[in-house]
């Protein structure tokens, strides 16, 4: 059974500022985004070729969710609700940000990076963004004190020759240390965890919280390592899977340098780290990179749960037990508003967050499912909606044309293999109410359905 927290601590309350005044109370907050990862590829949920032993040890030490998801099956989208709480339609995201776009996160909705700075705490995204290249969108004009990383989607993980002599490239694959160019030294993954472990050590003496959003672009394309890495890996007969695989371990290595920076400066017991993938593996489209979603259907950029449900786990010793299974529908944006709920800070009622605070539901005082329902829109051609177990699917060839629909029961067939919407027509229609509602809520664009 978790740990119960006093009540106050969950609610966002004036009570609960007052209760934790001293502000070294406030844990501090590590979010751990990979790029592209498959449900599969981790030792938790059964990969046997390739070992994550630092991903798996947040799953041990603590909660995995069976049943976590991501609100968009490409990458710009889950990150815009991840720093809202909020689904990213509402606020101009609903597809991958293109390069030289001049749009991004809407300007004036507040980041989970503002709320936690008003609270007192140091800020920093080492990695990618990918919400907005322009001045306006850039993360230290979204509450983050310090960045280090790329503002676009991707880029080489080796810094070429002429990038290293300060010949001109595009901003959105450029890498910066703030509004400054930067170099790095060897393989980027690397560098973001050795940047992401300085940051850590940096707040050892400085009586403030902090909140890290370690944003790693691996193991998205393109494919490619250190050749020493890659040989650990030569049993791996498939060269895509194989470089997956190398990617995979260099992450892996970077995380547990992060996690051992945290132990070491004494934050281990004051710390919730998150780590979760921003969408499913590419395994047939958008940059396919050798994954697996196994045992689910479908891959990045598709609603099938291959697209959207995604490794999530949790740690936070001392709170949480070792080891915890939750099984309930969770997303991304609830990991924002617990974070915040966490600090202490009110949400500003001009904009109002659709994730939920898991607290109440992870210490036993909240029985119940954190979300009536989850839904997906992407691409103006495919829709998802999620209400218990069971999972309405629309898609579309084309935008603008008639959407076929599917129903599955996930608790026993997380597969999607066996389409019910014949023989439960009143399941069908209740759902798609609810998803065209939702939709109207949201701003999103609507199947069409006859």
């Amino acid at each position: 059974m978790i740990k119960k927290l006093l009540p106050l601590c969950i609610a966002l309350t004036a009570s609960f500022s007052v209760l934790f005044a001293g502000e070294s109370r406030r844990p501090n907050i590590v979010f751990i985004l990979a790029d592209d990862m498959g449900y599969a590829d981790c030792g938790v949920h059964g990969s046997k070729d390739i070992p994550t032993p630092h991903i798996d040890s947040i799953a041990k030490a603590g909660i995995r969710f069976t049943d976590g998801y991501v609100t968009g099956p490409v990458c710009s989208p889950t990150r815009a609700a991840l720093m809202t709480a909020r689904y990213q339609h509402r606020d101009g995201v609903p597809d991958w940000v293109k390069k030289d776009s001049e749009t991004g996160l809407a300007e004036g909705v507040p980041t989970i990076a503002d709320y936690l700075r008003k609270a007192g705490y140091r800020t920093a995204l080492i990695g990618k963004w990918h919400l907005g290249q322009k001045e306006q969108f850039h993360p230290m004009n979204r509450g983050f004190d310090e960045f280090f990383g790329l503002l676009g989607g991707g880029r080489l993980y080796y810094q070429t020759k002429s990038e290293k002599a300060g010949q001109e490239m595009d901003g959105y694959a450029k890498l910066w240390n703030g509004r400054e160019p930067a170099d790095v030294d060897g393989y980027l993954t690397t560098a973001f965890g050795k940047e992401a472990a300085k940051f850590v050590a940096s707040r050892k003496d400085s009586g403030k919280p902090f909140f890290l959003f370690l944003s790693f672009t691996a193991p998205h394309t393109p494919m490619m390592v250190p050749k020493e890495v890659e040989d650990k890996f030569a049993h791996i007969e498939d060269k895509q899977r194989r470089l997956y695989a190398a990617m995979m371990s260099s992450m892996d290595d970077a995380i547990g340098e992060v996690l051992a920076a945290i132990r070491d400066a004494g934050f281990e017991k004051d710390t919730l780290v998150c780590f979760f993938s921003d969408n499913g593996g590419a395994t047939t489209r958008n940059s396919p990179n050798g994954s697996l979603n196994t045992p689910y259907r479908g891959s990045k950029g598709e609603v099938w749960e291959g697209g959207v449900r995604v490794p999530m786990f949790t740690s936070w010793p001392g709170h949480f037990n070792a080891g915890e299974v939750f099984t309930k529908p969770v997303t991304q944006m609830d990991l924002a508003a617990t974070a915040i709920a966490l600090a202490g800070e009110k949400i500003d009622g001009k904009w109002p967050i659709d994730g939920v605070n898991l607290m109440p539901f992870l210490d036993g005082k909240e029985s119940g499912l954190p979300h009536d329902s989850i839904c997906w829109a992407y691409e103006n051609r495919q829709w998802a909606i999620r209400e218990g177990d069971l999972k309405l699917v629309a898609r579309s060839k084309q935008p603008k044309t008639k959407a076929e629909v599917w129903l599955y029961n996930l608790q026993t067939d997380p597969s999607e293999t066996t389409d019910l919407s014949a023989s439960q027509p009143e399941k069908v229609s209740a759902l798609t109410a609810k998803l065209l509602d939702w939709c109207r809520d949201v701003g999103a664009s609507f199947p069409k359905l006859d």
